[in-house]
């Protein structure tokens, strides 16, 4: 899809700094999701020492070096292979977006950070903004964000247990 056929969207942080740098008719409008990838590995963590990430993730890099200090190696490949290059233990651990995590139940998860860390934005048409249409869409917006950010509303749309929801610190943000 070009830009020329959308609105807005949500967008990870580097597509949507590459959108709004390649067209101006675009904005960051803000920060909607925090903290959404997980750590995913088999064995004991400390043993970790290839990390596989997603392409264009390069920062979620940084994050879980700064994390777990004994990481030798990160291979980067495309995000749907992750789960199979650790099945096939070519890697140690992968960082995946967590509504991932329910696909791979034999494995292990811990948080990429201590730290917040933004994960997704909100990119929008400039002559979008102050619209009718778009402040509805800010208030059905931040209602459902009210109930994303209860772990209950989690559970019962993506799975996993509550112990897993509070130690991923996913955060959704009001606009």
């Amino acid at each position: 899809m070009s830009s020329d056929e959308i609105d807005m969207g949500f967008y990870c942080n580097h597509m949507a700094l590459h959108l709004v740098n390649a067209n101006n008719r675009f904005v960051i409008y803000g920060p909607v999701i925090m903290n959404s990838e997980v750590l995913v590995y088999d064995g004991n963590i400390a043993d970790m020492r290839i990390l596989g990430i997603g392409d264009k993730r390069e920062y979620l890099k940084v994050l879980a070096q700064e994390s777990y200090p004994k990481l030798e190696e990160t291979k980067v490949m495309m995000s749907g292979v992750l789960p199979y290059s650790l099945e096939d233990k070519q890697i140690d651990a992968a960082v995946i977006d967590v509504t991932k995590a329910v696909l791979l139940p034999k494995f292990s998860f811990a948080q990429i950070s201590k730290n917040d860390y933004i994960s997704y934005c909100l990119i929008v048409r400039k002559d979008l903004i102050g619209t009718e249409a778009f402040n509805d869409f800010l208030a059905l917006y931040n209602q459902a964000v009210k109930e994303l950010n209860q772990t209950e509303t989690l559970i019962l749309a993506m799975g996993m247990t509550e112990e897993f929801w509070n130690m991923i610190n996913i955060k959704f943000l009001e606009l």
